[in-house]
């Protein structure tokens, strides 16, 4: 199958990730083990609130990339570095959220009340703190010493990504090239460094785990592009958190740059005008109309889709298995995801 076919596959993103993970369920639960240890081990008044933080479970993508470029190689690899692994790439997800959730004024996160809101501000901040901390410590032991390395660089990738967007926040004038970089960091460079891993504990040599890398890099950009699409409603279905909270918050994604991208004084004055008031009743609705009147969300999916296709590309090269197969499945159906 080839990455243009695999495009036009029309499965449900999470029927596929489903069965992805279906296909690696093993390593996931001794994962999800490997995460609980970290509550029960922690101290009172932590213990609780990471025990009722870890039940909400996310959609699990990274770890089950990991997981699934790990068994693709020749030599299966041992299932505690393998859980150890995910686990870290996932604390470190976590710890993000819990903080981007302060940061945003964010109210709901996988159905339920975010950190912040249950518990205030002051303990969220701390206990995002101990999470990234036990994110690090669940690969202290990998044997690959460049593991730990390359979660450390994630997470100084992610921090600087979400600096970066806070530093342009509001501003209209924002390029192409720096929204690359925002994101690069905030979301490709975790799901790039659990493509790494994965390609390491795979066995795979330095050239192919990092070629693992550029894929998930791309898939990264692709899935934070959609992201972007979503908090618009464009494609959301049964959405686990709250629409428009990037006009909220300011904050210039991709459909937005297209809209600037040669529009003429006035359209950009118009627009400027209703982002100022974004957070009026109605106003997020205005500012779709006239994105969709540049076809502005259009573009945007075609780009999201152009990485893609440079992700099933390098997933295409792997060594063949069912693993891979997962893989490029994967890859194919998430621009259409809905949540």
């Amino acid at each position: 199958m080839n990455s243009k076919d695999s495009l036009q596959s029309k499965a449900d993103f999470q029927t596929v990730l489903n069965q992805a993970r279906d296909l690696v369920k093993d390593q996931l639960q001794l994962t999800e083990e490997v995460i609980m240890d970290v509550a029960r081990n922690a101290p009172a008044g932590i213990s609780e609130r990471l025990v009722s933080l870890f039940q909400r479970k996310g959609k699990r993508i990274r770890s089950t990339l990991l997981c699934l470029i790990a068994q693709s190689g020749s030599v299966k690899p041992n299932a505690d570095r393998v859980a150890h692994a995910c686990a870290g790439i996932e604390l470190l997800h976590l710890a993000s959220l819990v903080h981007d959730d302060i940061i945003d004024g964010t109210d709901i996160r996988r159905g339920q009340k975010t950190a912040h809101k249950e518990w205030g501000t002051q303990v969220a901040v701390l206990i995002g703190d101990y999470v990234l901390s036990q994110a690090m410590r669940c690969v202290i032991n990998e044997e690959s010493r460049d593991v730990p390395v390359i979660l450390s660089n994630a997470a100084d990738k992610l921090i600087a990504g979400e600096i970066l967007e806070l530093d342009y926040s509001g501003n209209t004038h924002l390029s192409f090239e720096k929204y690359d970089e925002i994101i690069d960091g905030k979301t490709a460079a975790l799901i790039d460094a659990a493509a790494r891993i994965g390609g390491i504990l795979a066995g795979f040599d330095a050239e192919n785990a990092d070629k693992c890398a550029q894929m998930g890099s791309h898939f990264g950009i692709a899935f934070q592009i959609v992201d972007d699409l979503l908090d618009y409603g464009f494609g959301s279905q049964n959405l686990d958190k709250a629409k428009f909270t990037d006009l909220g918050n300011g904050l210039i994604t991709l459909p937005l740059l297209y809209y600037f991208d040669g529009c003429s004084a006035a359209d950009r004055n118009e627009m400027e005008s209703l982002i100022a008031k974004a957070s009026e009743a109605g106003v997020p609705e205005k500012i779709i109309a006239k994105l969709n009147e540049k076809e502005a969300f259009k573009k945007a999916k075609a780009c999201a889709q152009d990485h893609l296709e440079k992700a099933l590309e390098i997933a295409n090269q792997l060594p063949a298995s069912n693993f891979t197969d997962e893989i490029v499945a994967m890859f194919a159906s998430m621009s259409d995801r809905g949540n």
